[in-house]
């Protein structure tokens, strides 16, 4: 009795390596998949906002050049070098705001980049050993046979 409830054991833990290690594989192709999801939205993202970036420094550029000409805006924008310097300095502001968030993005993109190559990791490396902790469980599962016989003729 007690080889034959060894055996269940045993095949219980070999079925549960083989259910978590199915599960951690599905888990890590469904991680996969949201990461890129992140990764292509990341990258959107920032595509849209260098699209605004250059849209609206070229609006300001163009501005601050009708503010600081005597032909550019008529009325209280007349050739107002004040306006002009102003907008400049708004506009460089601007910019380096959004170069700095340019770079945050970037960052941000990274990280997910070196998650991703941590499931990556985790995919390469620990579902090869759980395939072979399953295989050692085999192995114990079909040695059992032998070593019962064995035991026998040591009985004998």
């Amino acid at each position: 009795m007690q080889q034959e409830e060894f055996e269940r054991k045993i095949s219980r833990v070999l079925n549960s390596i083989r259910q978590n290690r199915y599960k951690l594989e599905q888990y890590l192709i469904t991680i996969q998949a949201q990461q890129q999801v992140i990764v292509d939205d990341l990258q959107r993202l920032m595509d849209e906002q260098l699209t605004l970036q250059g849209n609206i420094t070229g609006s300001l550029a163009q501005f601050e050049e009708k503010a600081g000409t005597s032909q550019g805006l008529q009325g209280m924008f007349y050739g107002n070098p004040l306006l002009k310097s102003e907008i400049m300095q708004k506009r460089v502001v601007l910019e380096q705001s959004l170069q700095k968030l340019r770079g945050m993005g970037s960052q941000v993109q990274q990280k997910i980049l070196q998650a991703g190559k941590s499931i990556q990791d985790i995919g390469r490396y620990i579902s090869p050993e759980m395939i072979q902790e399953e295989r050692d469980v085999e192995d114990l599962l079909e040695f059992l046979p032998l070593a019962r016989e064995n035991a026998i003729l040591v009985e004998r």
